[in-house]
């Protein structure tokens, strides 16, 4: 049987995808992969873990009929991220297999063994039968996407974990505790809420672009399965049973709060392009100071022996007076999930966040204790007022040199040759395996500088030993 032949970065990114979605560590062994090339030529890769999680991806081509399975460890050995191919075959009556690929011309090779009790279990690996893909509603897939990154998978008292996915109230629900969401305006083709074990492998950057779909099956699998379909890729997890989940509307804070703010599309993009870059981003809590003050919505940091930075709107809607102190990455998510609305109700209350229209996305998040950081002396940096009637911003900013303006870039001649993709990829290639070997270099030069301090503390304990022992003769 010919060699089934398949590109090592796919390999590389099913790997990294299955690492995400099974939240294996670093040293973690993963499930064997079954690789099946069906007689229409596409190959698909598979792989379940014990608990029931699983990953396919369909390839599409013309390759020969193939079906062998894949120890996990090759994944990495083969399917580094390099270009070229990789073929794979199998050897010794299928108890084992071989990779062969080609490494900057030399020519490179890995053998397996394939247990038969592996390789049984593999073959039978197959993506759960689904007769249909649900699509619950536009923007279905940014709204699940934000709702993984505020979940706890250690949390154990409720299932913080999980999504929750309601078809009563059309809604999309996490919280890690500390920040919620509620997506809203969904539709879901089962009865009852159903609690989906966070798919972290929808942010990888294979999947990150994907649409997303889903479906319930439960005919076969003792748990029912949630099962999404993300382009090429089906990722599938038994659902959480027999577990809690808060009731979420019980802190969603109502009204309008002491201060609410109505961002403008303008002031929105100007925060959350330098929210993650003012003072403080290295605080394990990375603390910011919410104010609204004088129609302005304020927001600063400070660092210690150094003058805090403010961001300031410009064109926005803040009526009434409010501060509070909160985690930046919980306002970078509810600008990120298109929340315009903000309402402060105080320093001890959850801050409010909402996207216009009614019914749309709702991020909440609590407020950090410790004092606010003052506006005395803060370096102001306003937004920009987008109205053409505007002749000059309402707020004063701090003057700066602006760099001189970079030459602009000459545009190819029409005839240029487009750089080669193969070369770039075999650049990045070689800059990749330069960073490895530095770090590898520096990882050498600790242990040997720890080894060092350990022999210097030997000798000064036996230089003591022996002050000693003169003592005492003397």
């Amino acid at each position: 049987m010919p060699p089934l032949i398949l590109p090592r970065r796919t390999l590389h990114g099913f790997r990294l995808v299955l690492k995400k979605h099974l939240s294996l560590k670093r040293r973690d062994a993963g499930p064997p992969v079954r690789v099946h090339a069906g007689a229409d030529g596409g190959v698909r890769l598979t792989a379940v873990a014990p608990d029931g999680r699983g990953v396919s991806l369909g390839i599409p081509g013309s390759r020969p009929p193939a079906d062998l399975v894949l120890p996990f460890d090759v994944l990495a050995e083969a399917g580094a991220a390099r270009a070229g191919d990789v073929a794979l075959a199998e050897a010794d009556g299928r108890a084992a297999v071989v990779a062969n690929w080609d490494e900057k011309g030399v020519p490179r090779s890995a053998r397996r063994a394939v247990e038969k009790t592996d390789r049984d279990r593999a073959n039978q690996f197959a993506p759960p039968a689904v007769e249909e893909f649900h699509d619950p509603g536009p923007g279905f897939a940014a709204a699940l996407r934000s709702a993984v990154a505020v979940t706890d998978a250690e949390s154990t008292r409720y299932a913080l974990g999980c999504v929750r996915l309601d078809p009563h109230a059309g809604r999309v629900e996490a919280t890690d505790s500390h920040c919620l969401l509620i997506a809203r305006h969904y539709a879901f083709p089962w009865e009852q809420p159903v609690l989906l074990p966070a798919p972290h492998a929808l942010g990888c950057s294979q999947l990150k672009d994907a649409e997303v779909r889903l479906a319930r099956v439960t005919d076969g699998p003792k748990v029912p399965l949630v099962v999404l379909s993300a382009g090429d890729w089906t990722l599938w997890a038994p659902e959480a049973r027999d577990a809690r989940f808060p009731d979420l509307d019980r802190v969603v804070p109502g009204g309008g709060g002491k201060a609410s703010v109505v961002l403008s599309e303008a002031d929105a993009a100007f925060l959350a392009d330098r929210l993650d870059r003012l003072p403080g981003a290295g605080d394990h809590r990375r603390p910011v100071t919410l104010e609204v003050r004088d129609g302005l919505f304020l927001v600063r940091a400070a660092e210690e022996g150094a003058a805090a930075v403010e961001l300031a709107t410009a064109s926005s809607e803040a009526p009434g007076e409010a501060v509070a102190v909160a985690d930046r990455r919980f306002l970078t998510r509810a600008l990120a999930a298109g929340c315009s609305k903000i309402a402060l109700h105080g320093s001890e209350e959850p801050v409010r966040c909402d996207a216009p229209g009614e019914g749309g996305t709702t991020v909440v998040f609590a407020t950090l204790a410790g004092d606010a950081v003052p506006a005395e002396g803060a370096v102001r940096l306003a937004a920009e007022d987008p109205s053409p009637t505007s002749a000059a911003p309402a707020v004063a900013t701090v003057p700066f040199r602006s760099p001189d303006p970079a030459p602009e870039t000459p545009r190819p001649k029409p005839d240029a040759p487009a750089a080669d993709p193969e070369a770039l990829l075999e650049r990045a290639a070689a800059l990749t395996a330069t960073l490895s070997e530095a770090a590898q270099q520096a990882r050498s030069l600790a242990a040997d500088l720890r080894r060092l301090k350990k022999r210097d503390r030997a000798v000064a304990s036996a230089l003591d030993g022996l002050k000693r022992l003169g003592g005492l003769a003397a």
